[in-house]
């Protein structure tokens, strides 16, 4: 664990193992907000979007998941469509 002091203005320094394992550089932005009585401290990519980019890979709900159920979906619309003329052919022909 590593510690810092808090200036009389309220300002801190974090340390140089932490701010190079994080990639916090000077003018770097942070998010704070305390839970349970710690303070916590976030840094804020330069690129947030860019940042997030793949964030998700290998988890949850992929594309490939997302076109598989699609196509199913797709399948059972076209029996339901074909069971549907079916039956309206069936009471045409009843006629």
């Amino acid at each position: 664990m590593k510690y810092s002091k808090l200036s009389a203005r309220g300002q801190t320094v974090i340390p140089r193992e932490i701010r190079d394992e994080l990639g916090i550089k000077p003018n770097s932005r942070l998010a704070w907000s305390t839970r349970n009585g710690t303070i916590i401290a976030i840094p804020i990519p330069e690129d947030p979007v860019e940042a997030s980019i793949g964030i998700l890979a290998g988890r949850g709900f992929t594309l490939d998941d997302f076109l598989r159920e699609r196509q199913e979906e797709r399948e059972l619309e076209r029996r339901r469509e074909a069971r549907l003329d079916a039956q309206v052919r069936r009471a045409q022909a009843k006629r």
